[in-house]
């Protein structure tokens, strides 16, 4: 089931929820089909709009089935508040541009905090670049794959969200260096989640992993 996060009419972002959930915001006018909208697997946040029939939304004008449309009563005359044109048109710029500004962060925040995170997962696994030199070593010299990563004498992990790194051999000259993420404070979610650096016989490498935000990983271990 999708995640979604929105950005009401007050200009704060809201989420997660699921797509239920966004469909009976969007009923109870707390978001239009104006509003920004984001989910898992989006490059960037996007209007509403674009995804009614997914979410099963009515057409935009049309009342909801059984709820009469609102009368809209005349709007009464302007009182002269004293303010001269300027200075309404100074107001309407500046309350727009708060508007943007709230927007703008809604947007560039999820993206910022996604960067980081991969950056931290990119320094893991250039630590543990040296845990495969020295698993390789180890075969060329011994024809077996260490026991654990006691019997290559590693240190104890130092990059911030590796909470473990061990050796694991498999049996005919695999060997599997196990990396465990701790939390990290833009995504506590990865906390217990694994990326595995398999070595092949051959003393070929790939890299797998079981995390479900796979957009935290490089390309290449995916």
């Amino acid at each position: 089931m999708s995640t979604w996060y929105f950005v009401d009419h007050g200009h704060n972002r809201q989420g997660p929820v699921d797509a239920e959930a966004l469909a009976e915001a969007h009923r109870q006018g707390r978001l239009d089909y104006n509003s920004l909208v984001w989910r898992e697997g989006m490059a960037e946040w996007a209007p509403l709009g674009q995804f009614q029939s997914e979410l099963g939304l009515k057409p935009p004008g049309l009342p909801a089935p059984g709820i009469p449309a609102p009368s809209v009563a005349p709007a009464p005359p302007a009182k002269n508040s004293g303010c001269g044109p300027i200075a309404i048109v100074a107001a309407c710029v500046g309350v727009a541009l708060i508007a943007v500004l709230a927007i703008l962060a809604a947007i560039a925040i999820p993206a910022y905090n996604d960067y980081l995170v991969r950056a931290k997962v990119a320094t893991i696994l250039a630590e543990a670049q040296t845990a495969k030199v020295h698993v390789s070593e180890f075969v060329a010299n011994t024809d077996r794959c260490p026991r654990d990563a006691a019997e290559l004498q590693l240190g104890a992990p130092y990059s911030e969200g590796l909470a473990a790194l061990d050796v694991v051999p498999l049996g005919d000259g695999v060997c599997v260096i196990e990396l465990t993420l701790g939390p990290l404070p833009q995504a506590a979610t990865l906390a217990d989640s694994r990326i595995y650096l398999r070595r092949e016989q051959d003393g070929s490498w790939s890299c797998t992993s079981d995390l479900v935000q796979q957009k935290y990983l490089p390309a290449t271990c995916r």
